[in-house]
């Protein structure tokens, strides 16, 4: 199948296209080896199994191989979401995608067929062969989930001192690969703490990571929610821009995140779904990487190609996509991704957004900056 060439980004409620450039694949996602107790499958009402709670359960063991259930329904997914939309970017994600036996034939098939491969992980199952591996493909962006390397705050992942020093020395044999690293932090009652702790130590890094701090989510996120006398523990982050920038994003990233707990809640535009969709290894569709909304149908049924037409064309788009948040999980959302949304509200420069080796290849930052100018036209700004 012959890619597409992305028509104009028109308003929600026609039958045009958005202008996507990658696909967010989650697989097995009820399945990892950690238990992270504010874990966002854990309280998705998606799917019947999500509300199960499954994420929490003893991780089971999946392959991948051409002729295996999974290994079909992968390549299926990947391939008709990267046919139809021509897609430059596909990131895989999950549960925990190293618990599934072949994956790497997967991953590097996939690395293949895209410009940018993000591969999300805790890390724990990452050996230094992955990573060899991972730096001959030359487009391989890891992004690695870690509140802290202090136990305390990373606490709410992992309950142990012994197990936490095992996740953080895996994580240090990364950090020293010599790849292009994001760390995905979430913030938290305990990982707030040591914020600026865990910044530091990230500079001491021959190649120092982009460090994303982000807001714990989801129905029971109070749980687990920065408290109101820790919001000044964000700010000391902020103000020490400066000290920790080799391993920050923008600076006006913290400006949204002052505002996050500054207001309760989101009241910033986001322009992720125009750009980005997530699928599941089972073949579900959804509109929205951070938060999985609706089931838009499923990309392995026979009328998957009308299910791939529905992007950009429901009402639940006109909610996602409004000037002003609208329904109550995007007010409680600001993740990593913010950043496209940044950029499509003049918040930080094309150049500034394009650091990220994820956005940093040519025809991606093209693709990006067309969707930008389409939606300045179609908005009449």
């Amino acid at each position: 199948m012959s890619p597409r060439t992305p028509p104009s980004a028109a308003a929600a409620g026609t039958r045009q296209q958005l202008p996507l450039i990658g696909n967010d694949l989650v697989v097995n996602e009820d399945s990892c080896n950690l238990s992270c107790t504010y874990c966002l499958t854990g309280q998705s009402n998606l799917k019947e199994g999500h509300s199960l709670q499954l994420i929490f359960e003893p991780p089971r063991r999946d392959s991948y191989e051409p002729g295996s259930p999974l290994g079909q329904r992968l390549d299926a997914v990947a391939g008709r979401l990267r046919g139809h939309f021509g897609l430059p970017l596909l990131k895989v994600t999950g549960g925990e995608i190293f618990l599934v036996r072949g994956i790497m034939d997967f991953l590097e098939q996939e690395a293949g067929k895209h410009e940018v491969l993000v591969i999300q992980t805790n890390g724990v199952l990452v050996r230094q062969e992955h990573l060899d591996r991972f730096r001959s493909w030359g487009n391989v962006v890891l992004q690695v989930s870690l509140d802290s390397h202090l136990h305390h705050g990373n606490s709410h992942r992992v309950p142990t001192e012994s197990l936490h020093r095992k996740v953080v020395d895996a994580i240090s044999r990364i950090l020293d690969s010599g790849l292009p690293v994001e760390i995905y932090s979430v913030l938290n009652d305990r990982s707030v703490t040591e914020a600026c702790a865990f910044a530091e130590w990230l500079t001491g890094f021959s190649r120092p990571p982009v460090y994303f701090p982000f807001p714990v989510r989801g129905p029971d996120s109070e749980r687990f929610a920065v408290r109101p006398e820790q919001h000044g523990l964000v700010q000391e982050l902020a103000d020490r821009y400066d000290e920790f920038a080799s391993v920050l994003p923008p600076r006006p990233y913290f400006d949204r995140l002052l505002s996050f707990y500054r207001e309760g809640r989101r009241t910033f535009r986001c322009h992720l779904p125009r750009l980005v969709v997530s699928t599941f290894s089972d073949g579900v569709v959804t509109p929205c990487p951070n938060i999985w909304f609706s089931d838009m149908g499923n990309a392995l049924e026979e009328s998957w190609e009308e299910t791939l037409e529905k992007a950009g064309t429901s009402g639940l788009y006109r909610a996602l996509l409004a000037p002003r948040p609208r329904l109550s999980a995007c007010h409680g959302c600001f993740t990593p991704w913010d950043t496209l949304s940044m950029y499509f509200e003049d918040e930080i420069t094309l150049d500034e957004l394009c650091t990220a080796p994820t956005y940093s290849p040519p025809r991606i930052r093209k693709m990006i900056a067309d969707a930008k100018a389409d939606y300045l036209r179609t908005e009449g700004k």
